[in-house]
């Protein structure tokens, strides 16, 4: 079976997302808040970490040799927050993956644990805004 252990340290090819006011607005509204002009909800963090990353799911897929139907799902998900989003504003994004580790469970089997990493900060500004790390669970069948 392969190990993907090797893919740690890989770099996305990263890129910039301007968060659109009208996004902000929606998420404002969905989420039953007063929408505020000059800071985005939190929660729209990992979009803006996703879409600025460079990479598709569907990329990441791939580079872990899986298909939408072999039954990735969502792992962890955490946001150290350094500063606030703010509509209309211009992110770049960092990313690359931290570790994948190929664990067992007596319930799960075999699966492999993609973690990785976006390094969010406004354009122009030296410091960080939000740094976003996610893992994602690929199972594996023994074998392949």
């Amino acid at each position: 079976m392969s190990d993907y252990a090797h893919l740690a340290g890989h770099r996305f090819p990263g890129g910039t997302y301007t968060l659109p006011p009208w996004l902000s607005w929606l998420w404002a509204d969905a989420a039953k808040l007063e929408p505020d002009w000059a800071v985005a909800h939190q929660g729209l963090a990992y979009l803006v970490a996703l879409r600025g990353a460079g990479v598709s799911i569907q990329d990441i897929f791939d580079l872990m040799d899986a298909t939408a139907d072999s039954g990735v799902v969502f792992g962890e998900f955490q946001v150290d927050y350094h500063g606030v989003l703010r509509p209309g504003a211009t992110y770049e994004c960092e990313a690359d993956v931290v570790e994948v580790e190929r664990k067992s469970g007596k319930r799960a089997g075999v699966f492999d644990k993609f973690t990785f990493q976006v390094k969010v900060r406004e354009a122009g500004a030296e410091g960080l805004t939000l740094v976003c790390t996610n893992s994602w669970i690929f199972p594996r069948v023994e074998g392949e």
